[in-house]
């Protein structure tokens, strides 16, 4: 049996700890053993993991204990045969484990594509320089989309074994459900008449709501019918900058902010268009979950968001709010609707399967 330990920054509800987890849910638990350390603590995703029967190892990691953690990890790790990494920060701390203190293969992930210096923490970017530098002695780089390969082999990331896999999701639970659909409306005071847009995320600058919020402004000034429901972490009333946003166009009776939810195939099934404003993406997961969920999908073209909708979907460019406004409106005008939601979840059957993509992933990374 092969033994992996992934070392991941954080347990948090993020698409690389999602991701993480799913791969973990479908392994091949006959041929594969997993463990995984956390750099920080367990997050929303340890409970999750850990009912797949993996065991978690927390580091708590601070300035103080940076070598006793090193140590620690070291320990765990040199009874494994593969060092696996999940974001920037636990790429070059298992650089240290892998390649320094132990000689193990070691496997990068790579989940983010827009390297823009507005649209990072300047300390981010250093740890990604000097990530490019120390990538040639990477066993292998997983990347998961062709946008985030290009940009960072652009930036001197260089690694000979390269490999794209998109991100795989979880059929059976994103789905649409007329009951859940039903239920939700009805939680949130919704009529069946209203138009509901929805977006998920979390509140950072790269999902750019400015944007989002001026293209609700121009469908306000249309008169159109609608609702907007925003999902995640910092999407709530108690962030004072969103709320400044929301009023300064006067949209307070139109937005409902809902924070983070564990339901969110059912508050998909409630929504009749999906939109995504962001900067930047790599391999968006609430895009394809909406799509799963046959929600017809209006999203900017950043990462590979335009690859994923494909035709099932309208695809603008960065921060054009008048072109968003105008494509929210052309789907729910538009007579083929729901026929756009059919073909938007066959799209992710097809091709973004979990079970697929985890065959994927141990074929070329585990056994590669």
């Amino acid at each position: 049996m092969k033994k992996i330990v992934h070392i991941i920054t954080g347990l948090g509800s993020g698409g690389a700890e999602n991701m993480l987890y799913k791969l973990l849910k479908n392994t091949d638990k006959d041929k594969y053993y997993h463990e995984v350390i956390t750099l920080i603590d367990e997050g929303v995703m340890g409970e999750k993991i850990k009912a797949e029967g993996i065991r978690i190892h927390s580091l708590n990691l601070t300035v103080n204990n940076f070598f006793g953690s090193l140590i620690m990890a070291r320990n765990i790790c040199k009874d494994f045969d593969i060092v696996n990494t999940w974001l920037y920060h636990a790429d070059i701390f298992g650089f240290i484990i892998a390649k320094v203190l132990l000689r193990k293969r070691l496997i990068w992930n790579i989940r983010h594509s827009n390297l823009d210096k507005e649209a990072n923490k300047s300390r981010t970017l250093k740890i990604i320089k000097v990530n490019s530098i120390l990538s040639r002695f990477v066993n292998a780089i997983s990347y998961n989309s062709i946008r985030a390969f290009e940009n960072h082999k652009n930036i001197g990331y260089v690694n000979k074994k390269s490999i794209n896999i998109s991100n795989g999701f979880d059929l059976d639970r994103f789905k649409f459900e007329p009951k859940d659909r039903i239920r939700i409306r009805k939680e949130l005071s919704l009529l069946e008449e209203d138009n509901v847009l929805l977006t998920v995320g979390r509140w950072n600058i790269q999902k750019d709501y400015y944007t989002l919020v001026k293209a609700l402004n121009e469908l306000k000034a249309e008169r159109v019918n609608f609702k907007m429901i925003m999902v995640g972490n910092g999407l709530n009333y108690s962030n004072k900058d969103l709320l400044t946003l929301i009023d300064q166009f006067d949209l307070s009776k139109y937005v409902i902010l809902l924070g983070q939810r564990t339901d969110i195939p059912a508050v998909l099934s409630a929504a009749d268009v999906y939109v995504s404003s962001s900067l930047g993406e790599s391999f968006s997961n609430a895009i394809a979950e909406a799509m799963a969920c046959q929600v017809p999908c209006v999203v900017t073209d950043v990462g590979d968001s335009k690859l994923i909708v494909d035709d099932s979907g309208f695809v603008v460019k960065p921060k054009d709010y008048l072109n968003l406004a105008k494509k929210i409106l052309e789907l729910i005008n538009g007579s083929d609707y729901r026929n756009i939601g059919l073909k938007a979840r066959a799209r992710v059957v097809q091709k973004y399967d979990i079970k697929e993509i985890t065959k994927i992933y141990e074929k070329t990374i585990f056994d590669g």
